[in-house]
């Protein structure tokens, strides 16, 4: 064998190795079944922090930076807003939009929310919306609902009709909550919801600006 054919031989093979082993940019998951706390809140005693990531219950029972993950609400996952003065915020009567939920659907987002690793001294948290986007038009609102015939109450909302964006969970989420609502959706199109967790009491520790990505449809 030749010095040249040698040296052919070894950049080949240099040039698969660097194949195999330069990283790919990272997709980004999408996740659009089953159940999970899109709020997952947790203190850090040591130094005074509030942490705001996802928790994942199915298949494992892990926490999961926002960050590159997208939650997705299926386009079967729509609901027809109904009549009656209490549901104006969410828009208006008879139009639909995508739900993720508030109870379990197999095919659906289970999505909601927990502070049980907080501890009460420094409870309730504060939730703010701080700032989003979405397509032209769009409305983000998450609400609970409770009672027959059920009536909601909006713990967020993006709607700018008077007397409906909130912008601020009312009352804050106390400590030890484990709870699950509704994710409402106006348009197809994807959202970035950036928040913001403090706790309320104690030292004021804050979780800084944290933004999460939904894709309606």
């Amino acid at each position: 064998m030749t010095l040249k054919t040698r040296l052919l031989g070894l950049t080949s093979v240099l040039t698969v190795a660097a194949t195999i082993f330069t990283a790919s940019p990272a997709m980004a998951a999408t996740i659009e079944t089953g159940h999970l706390d899109v709020f997952d809140v947790d203190y850090n005693a040591a130094n005074n922090t509030l942490t705001l990531d996802l928790r994942t219950y199915e298949p494992d029972n892990d926490d999961l930076s926002p960050a590159g993950t997208v939650l997705r609400v299926v386009p079967a996952a729509t609901a027809t807003i109904p009549s009656g003065t209490a549901w104006q915020c969410l828009g208006p009567a008879g139009t639909s939009m995508y739900v993720a939920p508030q109870t379990l659907v197999s095919d659906r987002l289970y999505a909601g929310w927990n502070t049980t690793d907080v501890p009460a001294a420094q409870g309730p948290v504060k939730l703010e919306l701080t700032g989003w986007s979405g397509p032209p038009g769009s409305r983000f609102a998450l609400y609970t609902t409770a009672g027959f015939p059920a009536t909601p109450s909006f713990k967020l909302n993006t709607n700018p009709a008077t007397g409906c964006p909130v912008s601020v969970w009312p009352g804050g989420i106390a400590s030890g909550t484990h709870a699950h609502g509704n994710w409402a959706f106006s348009t197809a199109g994807t959202y970035t919801l950036t928040f913001r967790a403090t706790a309320l009491n104690g030292a004021g520790a804050t979780s800084g600006a944290v933004t999460y990505t939904f894709q309606a449809g």
